[in-house]
């Protein structure tokens, strides 16, 4: 009896990783894109990217006359319309025109801008901290992918302004540490309307701030902020990428998400207090954060994904009403899924990360805390994970001991055991009571075995988000062939990826309930569960694995530990 419901026990924990993936995505925690066909899956490109020193390139430097002190100016000159813009361009080196520029160069100590005086939209952004598998800078934007683009809608009249000329106040920025620079872009759009977009980089933050003015607008006119064409792939496989690629904001105090599968597109709309709206994949956020929030702000989520294409087209829009004049500021991020740049923004911009339920969220936010806190002293995040495993096994040290105690009485009482269930072996409710009598008498709990599971289990599953969803494991190496604590370990043996952490893992499980097997009845039990737990987390990131593993080295010495003194007190007690 005693056998079955401990095989039922360990089949139950099985059967709950197993399922875990399919809970999130049941309750929207983690949509999965469909995969793309084969044959729609072209060699994935990493973009070449030259030094950071020498990113602007010898024909921009050439037709940038402007001295460094012009540069980083920060008074923007005053334009007042198309016809004084083309006279200043043309007398003044700080404004661009048509034949002089069509890409704006803007680089700050993190972050490396393209923005295309064309509708005024951003064409690229490199983030220069960050590096693909080859080494490369990563690039956020896929080749079609826009943001900063602006469409009016009146009535039924939608007016795209993206093929709009902006005349630019700099032909490059550059800004340093700790400076703010701006970038002013203006556009006449007939009719007495003028529209000037205002990007504000700072050198010690992603992204920047953006004013958009204007004026000569009626009062049914709509502005609407767009980014299209979702956000690039930055692992190394697209399958890594795409499972955590949505489209989602933030809105009444809840987190909102677009799902897109099957190869249909769809849309969803929504209107209350917005506080960001973006588009992520794994470890990266593209977000717009109204700064002048509304109660009715309108927010629409995008996202198409046909068969021919390699990834999602998740775009999402801003909308708000216009006056005949004013201005609009928004906070624009684009940058790592940090929770430390992230919790700086007062918009909860950290709720862009997955960190699972809600209660197990808590944890899991409070282990990143102490985590990152001790990688200021520990560099290294796998050696972090071992002392972690340590700690918590000291902590649960007293209560796993009462549980090899109890599980020894538990061997001691099988004989009375037996000899109930011959004795009641008609009447069953009879032997649960006397059997529960006995355990009373005995002071012996039944249920003691599972109490160190239990505990552990709300901490393996924040682990399971925290070592699998959160950048500052991305690319973390630990020693020999461990090189990213947050995917699956591979050591090549004969061409083949062995993952090699899964089977120490199996090999510890074994030794560890060989050691605690009384009943030979249980050797079924004690060979099966290692290769059940083999595949369930054959596919699990090392780090996790890592974790598991140290605990169950732990767990092995502590029971030879508790075997050596029970052989020590054995001739006293005789």
């Amino acid at each position: 009896m005693e056998d079955k419901r401990t095989l039922l026990a360990f089949l139950f924990i099985g059967l709950i990783f197993l399922l875990l993936p399919y809970y999130n995505e049941w309750f929207g925690l983690n949509p999965r894109p469909r995969p793309p066909s084969q044959e729609a899956l072209p060699q994935e490109s990493v973009p070449e990217v030259a030094p950071v020193a020498d990113e602007q390139s010898e024909a921009e430097r050439v037709r940038d006359p402007e001295p460094a002190e012009q540069l980083h100016s920060e008074e923007p000159l005053p334009v007042q319309s198309q016809a004084i813009e083309r006279v200043e361009s043309a007398e003044n080196p700080s404004f661009t025109s048509e034949d002089r520029a069509d890409t704006i160069v803007v680089q700050t100590p993190l972050q490396r801008f393209e923005v295309s005086t064309k509708g005024g939209t951003i064409i690229s952004c490199k983030l220069l901290k960050y590096r693909y598998v080859d080494g490369s800078i990563i690039e956020l934007l896929p080749p079609t992918g826009r943001g900063l683009g602006v469409h009016l809608q009146r009535a039924n009249y939608r007016e795209d302004i993206s093929s709009a000329e902006f005349v630019a106040n700099q032909s490059s920025l550059q800004v340093g540490p700790g400076e703010e620079q701006s970038l002013i872009m203006v556009a006449q759009l007939g009719g007495g309307r003028r529209l000037e977009k205002v990007l504000t980089f700072n050198g010690g933050r992603y992204g920047f701030d953006l004013q958009v003015r204007y004026e000569g607008f009626d009062d049914d006119t709509e502005a609407i902020l767009t980014w299209e064409n979702g956000i690039a792939f930055t692992e190394r496989e697209p399958e890594i990428d795409l499972p955590e690629m949505r489209a989602f904001a933030y809105i009444n105090e809840e987190r909102v998400e677009l799902k897109v599968d099957d190869g249909e597109s769809d849309e969803l709309e929504d209107k209350g207090l917005l506080k960001w709206a973006g588009i992520r994949n794994k470890y990266f956020l593209i977000s717009y954060i109204p700064v002048d929030r509304e109660q009715r702000s309108r927010v629409v989520l995008q996202g198409d994904h046909q068969e021919s294409q390699l990834w999602p087209e998740y775009s999402f829009q801003l909308g708000r009403r216009l006056e005949r004049s004013g201005s609009w500021h928004n906070i624009i991020y684009l940058g790592p899924l940090n929770y430390d740049e992230l919790i700086g923004y007062e918009a909860e911009l950290e709720q862009a990360i997955d960190f699972g339920w809600p209660i197990v969220s808590q944890i899991s936010r409070f282990l990143l805390i102490l985590f990152i806190a001790a990688h200021q002293y520990i560099p290294n995040y796998g050696w972090i994970i071992v002392l972690f495993a340590v700690v918590i096994k000291i902590i649960v040290y007293p209560l796993t001991h009462k549980t090899y105690e109890s599980a020894a009485k538990m061997q001691e009482l099988q004989p009375k055991i037996t000899a109930l269930r011959e004795k009641y072996k008609n009447d069953n409710q009879r032997l649960s009571r006397e059997t529960m009598k006995l355990y009373k008498e005995e002071g012996v709990n039944p249920l003691s075995g599972c109490l160190p599971l239990l505990l552990q289990m709300p901490i393996f599953i924040a682990l399971y988000n925290l070592f699998g969803k959160t950048i500052e494991l991305r690319q973390a190496p630990f020693v020999l062939w461990i090189q990213d604590l947050s995917l699956p370990d591979e050591l090549l043996i004969g061409g083949f990826g062995l993952h090699v952490l899964p089977l120490l893992m199996a090999v510890s499980m074994l030794i560890q309930q060989k050691m605690t097997m009384k009943d030979p009845k249980q050797a079924v039990l004690v060979y099966m569960m290692p290769v059940v737990m083999i595949f369930i987390f054959w596919s699990m990131s090392s780090g996790l694995v890592l974790y598991w593993t140290i605990f169950n080295v732990l767990t092995i010495g502590q029971q030879l530990l508790v075997n050596h003194f029970k052989k020590k007190a054995a001739p006293s007690s005789t």
